[in-house]
């Protein structure tokens, strides 16, 4: 099997990712028959440590960093994200070199072998998209012999996929309002089905959360007699500096202190996910694991994570930033506004139309001296037209574009030097654009 050959095969399956909506129930989501699989191909989730990481904002940044710095103590440290950008391959990483084609190929072939031509195309107990993509990552990790892989929940926790493993360490990014469809309408609901990766007498880390989805935690720490170290009340940090360069921190609690720590990923937000590494890493050390706090420095200065305030250009900037939910967007326009001290700012926007459209225009329209509108190649893709008439609402310019590739050479024919240009609203959204500049194809565009 090629590469190709395996991507094809790959979309026979059903993906959620793609809009494709079933009950999120057991007879859907089920991890027993899950299970079942991963045993016919040797266990391989059972063959490495892991941290675990749900919530809904900061996962992949929190797990990126968390990598960096295993990295840096001279871990061979798996690492499973998603969604992805460009490649499929960038979900499968160790010491952050994404997975090659032919070991991709070469898995998905001997996927093939333990399924039948029934499971493709169906739901309930036979095999989707993601389950493939997970397995995958776990064999890839498994047969490279990691000393340890930071995984990042696809959807919710109790019922996903990855919630096979028993981490090490289970990590709660900040909870909100998100896939409220699927998880419940509350943050109580939807902080229970991130609870549910939290396994008896487990080591929890949890970022800041609101009083209502703290509680949760809490109650499911207290029930599986599992540690929890919360953010605000067992660890904290300080921003010393903030700029377009990074954040510079210091990190307090857990019985350390460590000073100086620089983040290279941008937006004072960050700081957050960088302090739940630290405290993440920490834990890992008071289980026997050699984390000095060089290698916490090193690992938060070198982290990279594209598609977060990623800066790819200057004079004027051109900041990429998938900021489709309503706190990812407020951390969006914190940024914005503090870093990079643009006289204008152009927002190119495309949106799925699954998320809260009217709220995230809300936030961001405001602070643009013009919006241009698009859509991305799916068919969860927001018209642009709709987008248009809720930035019109603000009272601010706006323009349509046919593709994200003209979007992006509107904003900047029209941007000055001295002014910035954003582009924002959805990962699928962003993916066009990468695949556009690195002259790639992009793959699953969901």
């Amino acid at each position: 099997m090629t590469y190709e050959q395996a991507l094809t095969y790959l979309a026979q399956f059903i993906n959620y990712e793609s809009g494709q909506r079933v009950p999120y129930v057991p007879e859907h989501f089920n991890l027993d028959a899950f299970a079942a699989f991963l045993r016919e191909l040797g266990d391989p989730h059972r063959a490495f440590p892991s941290v675990l990481i749900a919530g809904s904002k900061g996962k992949g940044s929190t797990a990126a960093m968390v990598a960096a710095i295993l990295c840096r103590a001279g871990l061979r440290a798996g690492l499973f994200t998603n969604p992805h950008l460009v490649t499929l391959r960038e979900r499968t990483q160790i010491d952050r070199q994404l997975i090659s084609e032919p070991a991709f190929a070469a898995l998905v072939s001997e996927l093939q072998g333990h399924l039948r031509p029934a499971q493709r195309g169906r739901p309930g107990r036979f095999r989707t998209f993601f389950e493939l993509t997970t397995a995958l990552s776990f064999l890839h990790f498994a047969r490279q012999q990691v000393d340890i892989a930071v995984v990042e929940v696809g959807l919710g926790g109790r019922l996903d996929t990855t919630n096979v493993l028993t981490p090490q360490v289970a990590v709660l990014t900040p909870i909100g309002l998100e896939h409220t469809h699927i998880l419940g309408d509350t943050l109580a609901a939807i902080a229970g089905e991130k609870a549910g990766i939290i396994k008896p007498r487990a080591c929890v880390v949890s970022a800041p959360q609101e009083p209502e989805a703290a509680a949760v935690f809490e109650h499911r720490c207290r029930e599986q007699e599992a540690t929890l170290s919360m953010a605000g009340r067992d660890f904290g940090w300080q921003v010393i500096d903030a700029s377009a360069e990074g954040t510079r921190m210091r990190f307090r609690g857990l019985g350390h202190e460590i000073d100086d720590i620089a983040v290279s990923l941008v937006g004072r937000h960050q700081a957050a996910n960088a302090a739940v590494a630290v405290a993440v890493c920490l834990q890992l050390r008071q289980k026997g694991w050699t984390i000095r706090d060089d290698h916490i420095r090193h690992g938060l200065a070198a982290v990279q994570w594209e598609g977060r305030a990623e800066i790819i250009g200057r004079q004027p900037w051109v900041v990429l930033d998938a900021a489709h939910t309503v706190e990812s967007a407020r951390c969006l326009a914190d940024t914005v506004s503090e870093l990079f001290g643009a006289d204008r700012l152009f927002l190119v926007l495309g949106m799925a139309t699954d998320k809260k459209v009217e709220d995230v225009v809300a936030i961001l329209a405001p602070l643009a001296h013009e919006v241009i509108v698009t859509a991305f190649r799916s068919p969860r893709a927001c018209k642009p037209q709709r987008l248009a008439d809720e930035v019109r609402r603000h009272g601010v310019a706006v323009r349509l574009a046919e593709t994200p590739e003209r979007a992006l050479a509107m904003a900047r024919a029209a941007a000055r030097p001295t002014d910035a240009v954003c582009v924002t609203g959805s990962v699928l959204l962003l993916g066009e654009i990468k695949a556009h500049l690195l002259n790639q194809r992009l793959e699953f565009s969901g």
